[in-house]
């Protein structure tokens, strides 16, 4: 009887494992794929928060399942149901968290780029999210600027927030407009590639990073939560991507 427990913990253990496996790849896709594609992931610092949801959902869950079963299928049914539903919750709130605070836009303003994730949000009086930059679960980070209103009234009161209320204007939506926009702007701004060379000190890594970039002529730095990194930008001004290089000692 002991060997066909055993056995039979074992086979439902198991069974309890693929499905967590195929959740835990479900989030994978999302959050690595697409919500903080490399090096996103090192600039918000959300590997942390990944593995508590895969401790929790690919760790714990299996082994209340090994640990509660039981003979009686009446009983064992109760306590598999009870264990899905507290795995399914923290999976669902540690997946929500990591939505909440992917970077969803990376804002041009002045002269750097900021991630601005949905909690950043800040809804003023004047909130409005336009259609073509509303965030989905499946949009990767969009490229925009936030620039200041032509009203002279809504601009002073843009400032004043800023100097006041420390509401930045790139967490307000209605401030933003297409990357494309400010091509000229971003040209003016952007530092040449030899300035990196000031902050990233090994040359093979830095080389080996510009390489894949061959048409990257300039960068700006990118401020994130966890580590600044550098976007690169083209002759034409046009954003090509974020890279895990130092914008600054």
């Amino acid at each position: 009887m002991f060997k066909v427990n055993i056995k039979q913990r074992l086979r439902i253990t198991s069974v309890h494992i693929l499905f967590s496996l195929i959740l835990l790849c479900i989030a994978l896709a999302f959050v690595y794929g697409i919500w903080y594609a490399s090096p996103l992931d090192i600039a918000m610092g959300v590997t942390s928060i990944y593995l508590i949801l895969l401790m929790v959902d690919l760790i714990i869950g299996p082994l209340l399942t090994f640990v509660v079963y039981k003979e009686d299928r009446k009983k064992l049914k109760f306590d598999l149901i009870v264990i899905l539903i507290l795995q399914l919750s923290a999976y669902i709130f540690g997946l929500y968290t990591l939505a909440q605070g992917r970077p969803v836009w990376q804002v041009f303003v002045v002269d750097d780029i900021e991630l601005i994730s949905l909690s950043d949000v800040k809804k003023t009086k004047d909130y409005e999210m336009k259609e073509i930059f509303a965030p989905t679960i499946f949009k990767k980070p969009q490229w925009v600027a936030a620039v200041y209103s032509n009203d002279p009234k809504k601009i002073q009161q843009q400032k004043e927030d800023e100097m006041f209320e420390g509401i930045n204007i790139s967490t307000r939506p209605e401030t933003y407009q297409s990357l494309d926009q400010k091509k000229q702007v971003i040209l003016a701004k952007i530092k040449p590639i030899r300035e990196l060379e000031k902050f990233n000190r090994d040359p093979v890594v830095l080389n080996n990073v510009l390489k894949m970039y061959p048409q990257a002529i300039g960068w700006l730095p990118v401020k994130a939560p966890e580590q600044d990194m550098v976007a690169l930008f083209d002759k034409l001004g046009r954003a090509i991507d974020v890279v895990n290089l130092r914008p600054w000692d």
